[in-house]
C-alpha cells in the first residue's frame, strides 16, 4: 500500500464536501516551481476522477516572466465546467492566470515546503507575485509537503 503524505490526506478531506457530487467547480493549486503542485494535482485528479490542467504544459517558450497560452487553458476550463464537471488548474502564478482569464477559483490549495530551494531565474517574478497576490493567505488550505528525508 503506498504511503500518502499527510498534506495530501488533509487536502482530500477539505475537498470532499466541495466535490461530493462532482459539480462544475474550478480548483486551483498554487505554489513555487518544483514544490510538488503537479504531483498533488495528479493525485487529486486520480482520487476524485476529475481533469487536471498542468499549467507548465501551456507555458510559452522564453525566459524570465512566465507566460501561458491563456486561450487554451480557458477553453479547457470552460469545456469541463460546461459538462458540468470539476477541473483542477495547477500552476505557478495561479492568481495571475485567473485574473487574466477573468475567472475565480472555487477552492485554492497552496503548496508549501520548509526545504524548498528557489529557482534563481524566477525568484524576482515569484517574489513580486507573492507580494501582489498573497497566494498563501488567500488559499482555502495550505499543503505542507516538506519531506522528512530532504
Amino acid at each position: 500500500m503506498p504511503v500518502i503524505l499527510p498534506a495530501y490526506a488533509k487536502v482530500v478531506e477539505a475537498l470532499k464536501p466541495l466535490l461530493f457530487d462532482l459539480p462544475g467547480k474550478l480548483v486551483g493549486i498554487d505554489g513555487r516551481n518544483g514544490i510538488g503542485k503537479t504531483t498533488l494535482g495528479r493525485y487529486l485528479a486520480w482520487k476524485f476522477n476529475i481533469s487536471l490542467i498542468e499549467g507548465d504544459l501551456f507555458l510559452k517558450v522564453g525566459r524570465g516572466t512566465p507566460k501561458h497560452y491563456l486561450d487554451e487553458i480557458n477553453r479547457i476550463i470552460q469545456f469541463r465546467l460546461d459538462k458540468p464537471r470539476p477541473v483542477i488548474l495547477e500552476s505557478i502564478g495561479l492568481f495571475h492566470i485567473l485574473e487574466r482569464l477573468g475567472r475565480r477559483s472555487d477552492f485554492v490549495i497552496y503548496c508549501h515546503s520548509d526545504n524548498y530551494d528557489a529557482d534563481d531565474e524566477l525568484r524576482p517574478w515569484l517574489d513580486e507575485y507573492d507580494h501582489t497576490y498573497a497566494p498563501r493567505h488567500r488559499a482555502n488550505v495550505v499543503a505542507d509537503i516538506t519531506h522528512a528525508d530532504s
